[in-house]
């Protein structure tokens, strides 16, 4: 819940209800298709910036993840040495920080993912 799934299908959804009118929306790429959405006020300048900063984050840490994993991880067991790379991937001082940001921003997410699914 609020994890990347769910950030593409919210750009992926509101692509498609929205592109025949704005076809500018339109785009591959979730990052830049949120930009457009929130550039086309589909998405309101709040939400754009949550959803992009989440996506950014789980991008950022699921590439840390798959080249230093052969598999799904259990943090519980993360060695001091993974948590520092995706401390210094997540941009924040600590582990600690690193999961308190990363479980907000699912939340919001999740909220949104909500309130969009609910109009769309």
């Amino acid at each position: 819940r609020g994890g990347l799934v769910d950030i593409e299908f919210i750009a992926q959804a509101l692509q498609l209800v929205h592109a025949r009118a704005q076809p500018e929306i339109l785009d591959t790429n979730t990052i830049a298709a949120l930009h457009n959405l929130g550039a086309a006020d589909v998405l309101n300048k709040a939400d754009t910036a949550i959803l992009v900063a989440a996506a950014g984050l789980q991008h950022a840490l699921t590439q840390v993840l798959r080249i230093a994993l052969d598999e799904t991880p259990k943090m519980g067991e993360a060695t001091p040495g993974l948590k520092a790379l995706l401390v210094e991937a997540g941009k924040t001082a600590d582990f600690a920080a690193l999961e308190a940001r990363l479980f907000d921003l699912q939340a919001r997410v999740r909220a949104i993912f909500e309130k969009v699914m609910g109009s769309a």
